[in-house]
């Protein structure tokens, strides 16, 4: 039971060749799939158009306001309770830093870093997820 979910992204390869696909515990396939939320703009899943989050519908200028943050934080937290019902009382958490990239061109950009905690459902157990997304335009880290 502790393997029972499937690792993102699938591999479609194996599942033609009707190969095993790697598996992951009930945490990891959660923390995937917040994952996933975080960097789906709303809209984008034709099954299920109001999957993913506002962090993709904001102006990034505003960014650093207390109401943009506000919005998103609980974008974010409404996802949670809808479409990953294995996560009891979920709290984000989100903090917008300036982040010096330092390549060719050195520059400076917005990291998102989003936090959760929550309660397992059927456990009862805790739950953290951290992320890092680097936005307009979106990067991971």
């Amino acid at each position: 039971m502790s393997d029972s979910y499937y690792r993102l992204p699938l591999d479609l390869a194996a599942i033609v060749e009707r190969q095993p696909l790697p598996r992951c515990s009930r945490q990891e396939s959660i923390a995937q799939h917040l994952y996933l939320m975080l960097t789906t703009y709303f809209g984008e899943s034709r099954y299920e158009p109001d999957f993913g989050c506002q962090v993709w519908e904001q102006d990034f200028e505003a960014m650093t306001t207390m109401r943009w943050k506000d919005s998103v934080q609980q974008s974010i937290e409404q996802s949670i309770r809808t479409f990953e019902p294995r996560l009891l009382r979920a709290r984000v958490q989100i903090a917008i830093l300036d982040f010096e990239l330092k390549n060719v061109q050195q520059r400076i950009r917005k990291r998102l870093d989003v936090s959760v905690q929550a309660t397992l459902h059927h456990t009862n157990e805790p739950f953290a997820f951290q992320a890092s997304l680097f936005v307009a335009p979106l990067a991971v880290e």
